[in-house]
């Protein structure tokens, strides 16, 4: 109703609709409540969420991965293999397997019970895409000490409007949530080149 208000406020007339839809109560769906399923699709988002986030902070956004699945009870492996083919295309995977433990150099995320385990050793340039991080990090730090001294001078905070003031404590915040952001994912690409899986919770 609110994208096409005139062809719905039409069709509500039309079918027997008292009043104005627009200020009509949203209807009350008793009875198709089902926290199972509820439970299942929120699981699949939290998974393939988790998988996103970890191939956009390592920059692999499109590379075909695997998904090894670690401690996974009975329940979860019924959830793969039902929504195996969505999981797949959603996260991009080339394919969802069964283990005991991740594989070496791999990134964990954790998802309920399970690890789901993404094995990037071969994958990506470790030491390049740790090199990127750094500099990353390296100009993000420069910008929060810019702010800085422009916060710290006194001549400029006497004169700068209270907005102004403002925006440049909301870009500090902003610097400070990407090098916190870029440090974990450096972190992570660090695991990987170690030889060890590191482990995270997705979101």
């Amino acid at each position: 109703h609110p994208f096409m208000p005139f062809i719905t406020e039409e069709l509500w007339q039309r079918t027997g609709g008292e009043g104005l839809l627009a200020i009509h109560p949203w209807p009350k769906l008793k009875g198709l409540e089902n926290p199972d399923a509820d439970a299942e699709i929120g699981w699949v988002i939290a998974l393939v969420s988790g998988i996103r986030s970890v191939r956009t902070e390592i920059g692999v956004p499109s590379a075909p991965l695997r998904l090894v699945l670690c401690g996974a009870a009975d329940e979860t492996r019924k959830r793969a293999a039902r929504h195996g083919d969505v999981i797949k295309r959603l996260a991009r995977l080339e394919a969802i397997e069964l283990a005991a433990e991740p594989p070496k150099g791999s990134v964990q995320i954790v998802v309920g019970e399970a690890t789901a385990a993404l094995p990037l050793a071969g994958i990506i340039d470790v030491g390049a895409e740790r090199e990127r991080l750094a500099r990353e990090i390296d100009k993000a730090k420069a910008e929060i000490a810019k702010v800085d001294q422009r916060l710290g001078n006194e001549a400029f905070m006497a004169k700068a409007p209270e907005h102004v003031v403002a925006e440049n404590r909301e870009r500090r915040a902003g610097f400070e949530a990407i090098v916190e952001k870029l440090t974990a994912a450096l972190k992570r690409i660090e695991a990987v080149g170690s030889g060890h899986g590191v482990s995270r919770e997705p979101g």
